[in-house]
């Protein structure tokens, strides 16, 4: 199937991503398969061991501080090793799934390994992005407005003791609009950056100059990006209950008899939550691609919007580089014929006279 060359509605969008998709599910599925594998791996061990030290339940017996302490430098070791490789995981993943989807998009037959290797080869640039767009959409916000409400906490704290109730009230108000200007900025700068990676893996940018071209394209386009982000959210959710429900019916006879609903919810069973995490990751195997293949859609999209990107992708199914040159003028087969060139004309000579003048005479 070749790249289309006109721009496209969100529906076409959305139909053309689901045609990709279908035709290429084998492909897809083989790339994110393993990093959704690895990720879950990360986070639900991550996720099981936190769950087994934390106690939910209040007891009677004092805390124990080793554990409390083993527990603190588990946590610290993840953020300062686990999140990392999880981000990673997800930037060689997303490098492999834009190359495929660039590939399938444009009719070329690519494979999971083609694909992986391109994701290793171009490892640190791919890496860097997902490190640029972690930093701007979450973290800097997230500094910037962690010292909002601390500053908000301290000024209600203070208005509390000696204004009353009611400016407490409206310094919860404060700190609750805090949280959703952080979260609308974070998805104003994320949407502006997603284009980052079908910039990169088609224009061979380095990881900045990928962001500044996201940026650049994503213009009047991110409302519907961000439509095609909850769209694809629900479908997630939907799969994640469908695929969970076979498996809660299962267990309703089983473990579910001998647990209290408290201790259900508080601390889950082990067996529960690698359930989950299997789960998890099939859903993460098949939701990911949509995310890869949609983005690039928008990409090729916006570009043809802004830039007639069509007149390329027709260029370059022509076999061409360039714009061809203007054709000379036709020539005739039969030569014209050359004017016979004429002699110049001679000095005319005055007439003679006729009869001489006699001599002594004047001519």
């Amino acid at each position: 199937m070749a790249a289309s060359t006109r721009p496209l509605t969100l529906g076409e969008i959305l139909d053309r991503t689901v045609q990709l998709y279908r035709r290429s599910f084998l492909l897809f599925a083989g790339i994110s398969f393993l990093p959704s594998a690895l990720y879950v791996l990360v986070a639900g061990g991550a996720s099981i061991y936190f769950s087994s030290q934390v106690q939910f339940v209040p007891q009677a017996t004092p805390p124990n501080l080793q554990a409390m302490l083993a527990l603190g430098l588990f946590v610290f070791a993840f953020f300062l090793v686990g999140l990392p490789l999880l981000l990673v995981i997800l930037a060689v993943a997303l490098s492999a799934l834009n190359y495929a989807a660039s590939e399938v998009n444009r009719g070329e037959l690519a494979t999971v390994r083609a694909a992986y290797a391109y994701g290793f080869r171009h490892f640190w640039r791919h890496v860097g992005i997902l490190f640029l767009q972690f930093i701007f959409a979450g973290v800097l916000p997230g500094a910037v407005f962690a010292a909002a409400i601390f500053v908000a906490t301290m000024l209600t704290a203070l208005i509390a003791t000696t204004a009353g109730k009611a400016f407490a009230v409206l310094g919860g108000l404060l700190i609750i609009l805090l949280f959703i200007a952080l979260f609308v900025v974070c998805i104003w700068i994320w949407l502006r950056f997603c284009l980052a990676y079908p910039a990169s893996v088609t224009e061979a940018k380095k990881a900045w100059p990928s962001l500044q071209r996201s940026a650049q394209l994503s213009k009047g386009s991110r409302g519907r990006i961000l439509v095609m982000y909850l769209m694809v959210a629900i479908m997630a959710v939907v799969a994640y209950y469908v695929l969970t429900l076979p498996v809660d019916i299962a267990l309703k006879f089983t473990i579910y008899k001998s647990l209290g609903g408290v201790a259900l919810l508080t601390k889950p069973p082990v067996l529960l939550q690698v359930v989950n995490l299997f789960v998890n990751c099939l859903e993460r195997t098949f939701v990911m691609p949509i995310y890869a293949i949609a983005l690039l859609l928008f990409y090729n999209d916006q570009r043809t919007r802004q830039e007639g990107y069509d007149i390329d992708l027709l260029m370059a199914n022509a076999g061409w580089s360039q714009l061809p040159l203007a054709a000379p003028p036709a020539m005739s087969p039969f030569p014209e014929p050359v004017p016979a060139l004429e002699p110049p004309p001679a000095e005319i000579a005055p007439p003679e006279p006729a009869h001489p003048a006699p001599e002594g005479t004047e001519a």
